[in-house]
């Protein structure tokens, strides 16, 4: 049996103290649901005044956050969040078993191993080289992010029930120079 089917509330995180505006989503993401919680996610950008590259770069996080739900749980939660100090969080969860977190760990190790000024160029070769996933990718989303969000991607495994573990995706990113 998937994982998926056999948790029905992954939680949704959004810390609420200092927070000017905020949602969160639970469910299956495809289709019309991510393009709607996109569309939410311009809408508080516009709405908070951020200037238009940094709203394309805060926006390119989203997308990744909620293509990696999309493409590797399928069912999860998403929340996002700008707060008072100029930062803006998107964090996901997803119910992921032991062959996955080995795969994400992985992926994190790679991500992680270059200093943030010589990811650009990582992301180059593998962009030039890399084959695909077999989710369709190039394996990018976390580089990806850490490059889009200057270094503000934080991960969590949380055990829940069944040998698998909630696998908590945190990115924030600066909305202010």
């Amino acid at each position: 049996m998937s994982p998926h089917n056999q948790l029905l509330h992954p939680p949704c995180r959004l810390d609420l103290e200092n927070v000017e505006v905020g949602c969160c989503f639970e469910g299956t993401f495809e289709g019309q649901v991510m393009d709607t919680v996109l569309r939410w996610v311009e809408h508080a950008l516009e709405d908070a005044g951020v200037a238009k590259a940094t709203k394309k770069r805060a926006f390119r996080c989203a997308v990744e956050v909620i293509q990696n739900l999309s493409k590797h749980g399928r069912r999860g939660s998403f929340s996002f969040a700008i707060y008072g100090d100029g930062t803006m969080r998107f964090a996901s969860a997803n119910a992921v078993d032991d062959v996955q977190r080995e795969v994400l760990n992985v992926a994190l190790e790679e991500a992680n191993r270059l200093p943030l000024e010589e990811l650009r160029a990582q992301r180059l070769q593998k962009l030039a080289h890399g084959s695909r996933t077999d989710k369709g990718g190039a394996g990018l989303g976390l580089l990806d992010l850490r490059a889009c969000s200057e270094d503000g991607v934080y991960t969590e495994f949380i055990p829940c029930r069944n040998e698998l573990q909630w696998f908590v995706l945190t990115v924030e990113v600066p909305l202010t120079s």
